[in-house]
């Protein structure tokens, strides 16, 4: 029986980006005029995805004048990224097996591939945000992945570690594995990954 089909989230699972979206974030706030955005206004968003960004936090302002923000001044907050042990070899022994995966992140996608890059991290394809797709935990992106990899989302794991990916995966009818949360399975590591059948 072939393995089955891995989807993983980016930040909080493959990397903790969390000091570099805060530091962002309130850079385009300065940048917008808009109002200083608070621990307690960004833990509550942390992971939402642009549209709901813009909503919280940049009113007046549309989702490409972010999105363009963003990607040019991504750089400058990247100090702080740190990537999990074992994501290297985690997709050398997925892809050894013939294992298929995708990285599906609320990111938008020419940074989600910069920073999948910078890690030297190698899924078979990279799924993230842009115009006109729902971002999680609306199941879109999943189901964007399912269909670059040609498999049936039921046949999956969607591998996160936020309620918007759990709600994503249940959306989509796929199995969540939990990264140090519950699930339909916990793990603790990336090395567990393997384990999932």
């Amino acid at each position: 029986m072939a393995p089955p089909p891995l989807l993983f989230d980016l930040d909080g699972v493959l990397v903790h980006s969390y000091e570099v979206w805060r530091s962002l974030c309130r850079a385009t706030a300065r940048h917008f005029g808009a109002p200083p955005i608070s621990d307690a206004s960004f833990d509550a968003g942390w992971g939402q995805g642009l549209e709901a960004d813009v909503l919280s936090w940049f009113p007046g302002r549309t989702p490409e004048e972010v999105s363009d923000y963003y990607d040019a001044h991504f750089l400058e907050h990247t100090g702080a990224m740190r990537y999990e042990p074992g994501g290297v070899e985690l997709f050398e022994a997925l892809s050894s097996r013939g294992q298929r995966s995708s990285v599906v992140t609320n990111t938008p996608q020419a940074l989600a591939e910069g920073v999948v890059a910078g890690g030297g991290l190698r899924p078979e394809r990279i799924v993230g945000a842009r115009p006109g797709v729902g971002s999680k935990p609306a199941p879109d992106l999943l189901l964007l992945a399912c269909e670059a990899l040609g498999c049936d989302p039921a046949s999956a794991w969607m591998i996160g570690d936020s309620r918007f990916d759990a709600e994503a995966a249940a959306a989509a009818g796929m199995r969540f594995a939990g990264f140090r949360r519950p699930g339909d399975r916990r793990l603790e590591s990336l090395a567990e990954v393997l384990d999932l059948d």
